[in-house]
């Protein structure tokens, strides 16, 4: 069996391409918004590597390519927020913002190991952009003198690192998929047509997180719960808004700062799709499921108000990341809602 990644044959073709003419590099960043397969390529990468019966293309049936997939291959090494997290508490875990200086040390000393069995030694890091400044210069310790051996993988959600991690790796840059091309892999994977429409939408071209959805169906009731609670807050006056607003601030000083952002891309999504109505551009609705309500609220504001609003809310996350106050930001939005 081939590489399995749904989409991104471009990015397959040339890591295969390149393990296989023997051109393949010593530091890869594999880039893009969370959920579109990235995890999935860093693991077939290092099983490309690694693959006793073809070279460049994982087989998924050699002892290499099983361990490797199983997690339990001594010459691959994943790390990232998950194993920094993984013996704290969960709210402690939880609170974590940053790759600490920690991780990366105990992370360099694997990659001073040679293999034991397989012919690279790889070394996947999730998160990559969470990097902080001091375990930021370590990596780069390691990028500029890489061992021969080892091949290093970078995951990350963005390309804010620093510009001289990013120039010392091949950089691949993933992007969303076709929303056709999802519902198809969904089908495929036997979802029922109307579902797996639903969710092509919902996922932004996300394969990953339509397959988490899938899962995890409490998601699903939780994204619909979550937008009802949104829409409530029209019709329900100020003071519901301002308790939403408090509720949220509560939520991220407490760091549950992705949570949040959670809630105002789910909302911006909402009024981009208010927009798109507006302007006649239906076609590309993310909530399809809920048309008759995008028309209603389409027809009840001009395109300037509904303009304003969408990148209202994108200030507001923007304005957090910045470290802006939490309460004074979000009810900000929420005072400006149309």
């Amino acid at each position: 069996m081939p590489w399995t990644i749904t989409g991104h044959a471009w990015a397959v073709h040339q890591l295969q391409h390149s393990i296989q003419a023997g051109t393949d590099a010593h530091a890869y960043l594999f880039s893009g918004p969370a959920g579109l397969g990235k995890a999935l390529l860093a693991l077939q990468m290092a099983q490309a590597l690694n693959c006793e019966v073809t070279p460049g293309v994982p087989c998924q049936e050699c002892r290499s390519c099983r361990r490797i997939a199983r997690g339990n291959h001594p010459d691959v090494r994943i790390a990232g927020m998950a194993s920094q997290g993984a013996a704290l508490k969960a709210d402690e875990a939880a609170r974590q913002k940053e790759l600490k200086i920690a991780t990366i040390r105990e992370w360099q000393r694997d990659i001073s190991l040679r293999p034991y069995e397989a012919r690279r030694r790889v070394l996947i890091l999730h998160d990559a952009e969470r990097l902080n400044e001091e375990s930021s210069n370590a990596m780069l310790k390691t990028l500029e003198e890489p061992p021969d051996y080892a091949t290093i993988i970078l995951v990350a959600n963005s390309t804010d690192l620093l510009p001289t991690i990013v120039s010392r790796c091949r950089v691949l840059r993933l992007r969303p998929l076709p929303r056709r091309q999802v519902a198809d892999a969904l089908i495929a994977r036997h979802i029922v047509a109307a579902e797996a429409e639903m969710l092509a939408a919902w996922s932004y071209g996300r394969i990953g997180w339509a397959l988490d959805a899938i899962a995890n169906p409490e998601r699903i009731t939780a994204r619909q719960e979550q937008l009802d609670a949104l829409l409530a807050l029209d019709g329900h006056g100020r003071a519901a808004g301002l308790r939403w607003a408090e509720q949220r601030a509560k939520e991220y000083r407490n760091g549950e700062q992705e949570s949040v952002f959670g809630w105002l891309e789910l909302w911006q999504g909402w009024w981009r799709d208010v927009l798109l109505v507006a302007t006649g551009c239906d076609a590309s609705v993310v909530n399809i499921d809920r048309r008759h309500e995008l028309n209603k609220i389409a027809a009840r504001h001009s395109l300037p108000i509904i303009h304003s609003f969408v990148q209202r809310i994108g200030t507001c996350a923007q304005q957090l990341r910045e470290n802006g106050n939490p309460q004074l930001v979000l009810e900000n939005v929420v005072l400006h809602h149309p």
